[in-house]
């Protein structure tokens, strides 16, 4: 009889001990799960954020033609370019005018000697561009931009189409398209000069009111 309770006794410990490891299992297999899902989900965010960024930097590039970089063409007004009543409008978080897309299509001037005034890499309309990647890496979720602009809200004029101070707002949206077929989006706003074409010089910080680099000054 003792040794019938002993057995039962080590039987029931043993069934106890593969319970605990097996609650263990499923708890370690469970957060490795969520762990992996939510590294997923900020290399997405990541992804969505740097897409927005590299808008914002192709957005650069486009206005400093249009702000009178090619100085044999009349420079394109933020007026000109809000009158296009390009759409869809963005309702930016945050408030503000409505932002309405970059759409250079039709600035398509030339010089007196006959070449155009705007690259033709951005007579475009600028939504939905995808992010360039190198033809030999396999992509699985699909990056793109979309570049908006609008009025900023301390314009003199005090109107959302018309500028009088030559600043404009820049906005971004960085969108991540995942095979599952759900989207990742993220929104970038700067402001910029339109008198001032942005540069990629090294030395700019406090020089170029249009650029965005930070290089330090060498000292005299």
């Amino acid at each position: 009889m003792r040794d019938l309770q002993e057995r039962g006794s080590a039987l029931v410990s043993v069934i106890l001990v593969l319970l605990v490891l097996t609650i263990v299992g499923v708890g370690i297999a469970y957060f490795t799960q969520m762990e992996d899902r939510l590294s997923g989900n900020t290399r997405i965010s990541k992804a969505a954020f740097y897409a927005a960024d590299a808008g914002l930097r192709r957005a650069e590039l486009a206005l400093s033609d249009t702000a009178g970089t090619k100085s044999s063409c009349a420079p394109i007004t933020l007026t000109q370019i809000l009158s296009t009543g390009a759409v869809p409008v963005l309702n930016v978080p945050g408030g503000g005018y409505t932002a309405i897309p970059l759409n250079l299509t039709t600035f398509n001037g030339v010089d007196s000697g006959g070449n155009p005034c705007l690259a033709l890499t951005d007579q475009i309309q600028f939504l939905n561009i995808p992010v360039p990647v190198l033809v030999t890496t396999p992509v699985v979720d699909r990056a793109t931009y979309s570049i908006y602009v609008r009025n900023n809200v301390d314009d003199p004029s005090g109107s959302p189409t018309t500028d009088s101070d030559s600043i404009a707002n820049i906005v971004s949206v960085g969108t991540v398209q995942l095979v599952a077929g759900t989207s990742i989006t993220r929104i970038l706003e700067e402001q910029v000069l339109l008198t001032s074409g942005g540069s990629f010089g090294s030395s700019q910080k406090n020089l170029n009111a249009g650029g965005t680099g930070t290089a330090q000054q060498k000292s005299k």
